[in-house]
């Protein structure tokens, strides 16, 4: 479908588009043949109607930006999709935040555009034929490459925060008002997004760096998620050994 994307720009004909967005398609530079950036898609379509079915993935695969075609439950398709329902989970916290102006909310959007970009390095794996060619090499990883001024932005965030927050002395269990529950959601379907971008790291198919963002989101997401107990004056439910129940049956 990757693929698809930037053939339909080519030619003057009705621009198919996956659930994946146009922004993802375009915000990554694969090589000299591809989108430059998104003004290019943006210039290509902008006469041009959109479709968002095409029928090319009724089969149960489909293709990544490189035109590699990849089944559906594979690898890639899997972290893609993790890290989608991560975005969209962020993006039910975040107005739900909203509702209580709370401080965070501007940084939830922006990690959902930081996500974005996630997806377009997933869908755009690193070539494995690049040794022979060490100029190339350099140009593709520099613009497959994640920004690590995102991981020191969410450390900063983290620290700042914590310093209002009490000191844990217990387990906390998810709750805590209706922002607090939905972001302890997110941090775990990140913990699920971060355990599918692994093997795609250990295979050396995109940047490490990007599996370091995903580990210290949840870090985030379970920060501020106090945060948002504490502003919204709920509290925060800490985890008690159960004691076993003496006569069950009565």
């Amino acid at each position: 479908m990757w693929f698809g994307v930037y053939q339909a720009l080519k030619r003057p004909i009705a621009l198919s588009v996956s659930r994946f967005r146009l922004a993802e398609v375009a915000r990554i530079n694969y090589d000299k043949k591809s989108l430059s950036s998104i003004d290019i898609l943006v210039r290509n379509s902008s006469n041009t109607s959109i479709k968002i079915y095409t029928r090319t993935g009724d089969r149960g695969d489909t293709s990544l930006f490189n035109g590699q075609r990849t089944n559906k439950n594979g690898a890639f398709i899997t972290a893609l999709g993790n890290t989608d329902e991560l975005s969209s989970y962020i993006g039910l916290a975040k107005e739900f935040a909203l509702e209580k102006d709370i401080e965070f909310v501007d940084q939830l959007e922006k990690i959902q555009c930081i996500l974005q970009d996630i997806g377009s390095l997933i869908a755009t794996p690193i070539p494995q034929n690049l040794s022979d060619n060490p100029e190339r090499k350099v140009r593709v990883l520099e613009r497959l490459s994640f920004n690590i001024s995102h991981i020191k932005e969410l450390e900063v965030w983290i620290d700042n925060y914590s310093d209002m927050l009490p000191p844990l002395t217990n387990f906390i269990l998810p709750g805590g008002g209706r922002i607090s529950s939905a972001l302890h959601v997110a941090r775990t379907v990140c913990r699920r997004a971060e355990r599918s971008i692994v093997p795609l790291v250990k295979d050396g198919c995109i940047d490490a760096q990007v599996l370091v963002y995903i580990n210290r989101l949840s870090d985030y997401l379970f920060t501020v998620a106090r945060v948002a107990s504490l502003v919204c004056g709920k509290k925060e439910a800490i985890y008690i050994r159960p004691k076993p129940t003496e006569n069950p049956s009565t």
